[in-house]
């Protein structure tokens, strides 16, 4: 691997020596990830619970045919009603 010379060195960063506005916007970039991180690991629980009944909700049904015995046709004829209670 080659060393830098300042020059070079002051090319790639963008012309200066040091760049506070780069520095700055670094500093704030990992604050925000540092903060979104911890924000995602203290409500995770809330979080999982909430997107595991979204997806229980969401998720296709199965589509039920129920098929039982044929009808069955009553008997031609009379029909007679027998009752057996027997009163006191």
């Amino acid at each position: 691997m080659q060393d830098l010379t300042k020059t070079e060195l002051t090319t790639v960063v963008g012309g200066t020596l040091s760049n506070d506005q780069l520095t700055q916007q670094l500093t704030t970039l990992s604050t925000s990830i540092k903060d979104a991180a911890t924000a995602n690991t203290s409500g995770s629980g809330n979080n999982t619970m909430m997107m595991m009944a979204m997806m229980m909700a969401m998720r296709p049904q199965p589509t039920v045919v129920a098929a039982g015995a044929p009808p069955v046709a009553p008997a031609p004829g009379a029909v007679v009603n027998i009752n057996t209670r027997v009163r006191r």
